[in-house]
């Protein structure tokens, strides 16, 4: 949509905009017109200025739009507080996601809820919290893997045991190898990163223990399926299995 060409009044947009509050909640109003904007082809910045929102909000309002529907540009915490006495409240449905945002894990309880911020650099109350809401039915065993950095069999694995033990028996490890990191050479490092991407895009098993055998095999080592999984961790491999298979189609239509 090129709006270029249209022509805009400012007092017409001021007597339009004061006829629309007297409906609609300045709040629910100023976010439907954010997104009207963003839609035109606004940049967030200049939506930001011309509604009156910081920059964050309405970069937030328009990711939580785009993923729950118009349903999410109502302020939930305002229509609960308004409803006519005697009436009763609908329940808040939670949407819950979580996805990694630099060095944070970002954990969003849906649109007018606070976010949870953990440092992806405490790994242990990453995997407490995510897989805990994993145990609940509350996130999704890909996302769950993919914000952790391990895999979907090692995450179905963890919540398993979170369920029946406490954090410090099921996610802590005890052992002195985790404090100094598994020594795997560059060429085990090498042989595990072709094995995984070649086993990603042809849509074969990449588990640890699939993995192990042709990379002791091909390297006449002898790697444990544990320490081939903590190095995929490390090296943030656990996302390439899910996005490289993409990748590979994507290239094969455009060249």
């Amino acid at each position: 949509m090129d709006c270029r060409q249209v022509e805009f009044f400012p007092e017409k947009s001021e007597e339009r905009i004061n006829r629309a509050l007297q409906v609609f909640p300045r709040r629910l109003l100023m976010r439907v017109l954010a997104f009207a904007l963003y839609l035109s082809g606004a940049s967030r910045k200049t939506v930001a200025a011309l509604v009156e929102m910081p920059e964050e909000s309405v970069k937030t309002a328009i990711r939580v739009v785009l993923r729950d529907g118009f349903s999410a540009l109502r302020d939930r915490r305002r229509s609960v507080s308004e409803a006519p006495r005697g009436a009763k409240a609908a329940p808040l449905e939670l949407r819950i996601s979580a996805r990694r945002e630099g060095q944070w894990c970002i954990v969003d309880f849906g649109p007018s809820v606070e976010r949870l911020q953990i440092p992806i650099a405490h790994p242990i109350q990453v995997r407490t919290v995510l897989l805990s809401l994993l145990n609940a039915g509350l996130l999704s065993v890909q996302e769950t893997a993919s914000v952790s950095g391990i895999s979907a069999a090692h995450c179905r694995e963890l919540a398993r045991k979170l369920a029946n033990h406490d954090v410090a028996e099921s996610l802590v490890d005890k052992r002195q190898g985790q404090k100094r990191g598994y020594r795997v050479g560059p060429e085990q490092k090498a042989e595990m990163i072709q094995q995984l991407a070649a086993r990603a895009v042809t849509g074969h098993s990449t588990s640890s223990e699939v993995l192990a055998e042709p990379v002791n095999e091909r390297t006449r080592a002898k790697v444990s399926a544990r320490a081939i999984r903590w190095h995929i961790g490390h090296l943030g491999l656990a996302k390439l299995m899910e996005t490289l298979p993409q990748l590979v189609e994507s290239l094969k239509k455009n060249y």
